[in-house]
């Protein structure tokens, strides 16, 4: 299917930069954050986050992991409703694969198709839904849309210093650094 749910503890064991708030997260962790650098339609900048976050997908898709949290149990029909009017078709079967993905209160996902990446990140962008990525190689975590900018957290003194260079170079390419 591409997406699993995993439970808290198998979360906890896997993403190493976590925090129950932003504040937290800028407090406890480095950070950069992702916007774009030129002036462009959001439509466009939308394109250049869904690239950047597909690369970091590929730089994780081997032997690392990449989990994001889907509080759909915050979801009422309302909710359901409004996020999918603002969808397409093949984006209102990927979000309803997630929907129907686990328990109503599974929050922990792992991905393994890049299918859906196009749709959380299109999520985010939108303010349709807030969604967290954590990537486990470096590792790194990037909270989603706060005005089209995505913070990503790392540990200064805990990151392999080849995996953050690849991602700041990711971002960089598609014009977000």
């Amino acid at each position: 299917m591409g997406i699993k749910a995993i439970n808290k503890i198998d979360f906890d064991k896997i993403v190493k930069i976590k925090f129950n708030n932003i504040l937290d997260g800028f407090e406890k962790f480095n950070y950069i954050e992702l916007y774009s650098r030129k002036y462009k339609e959001n439509k466009e900048i939308e394109e250049d986050f869904i690239k950047t976050l597909e690369s970091f997908f590929y730089l994780n898709y081997d032997e690392n992991k990449i989990i994001v949290d889907f509080y759909k149990n915050k979801l009422d029909k309302d909710s359901i409703e409004f996020i999918e009017n603002n969808l397409d078709l093949e984006e209102i079967k990927l979000f309803n694969e997630i929907l129907n993905s686990g328990t109503i209160n599974d929050m922990f996902f792992e991905i393994s198709d890049k299918k859906y990446i196009k749709l959380l990140t299109k999520l985010c962008t939108r303010e349709l839904f807030f969604i967290t990525f954590y990537f486990t190689k470096g590792p790194v975590t990037i909270w989603g849309n706060y005005n089209l900018k995505f913070p990503l957290f790392y540990d200064k003194d805990n990151i392999d210093e080849e995996s953050i260079k690849d991602y700041f170079i990711i971002a960089r390419n598609n014009n977000l650094l």
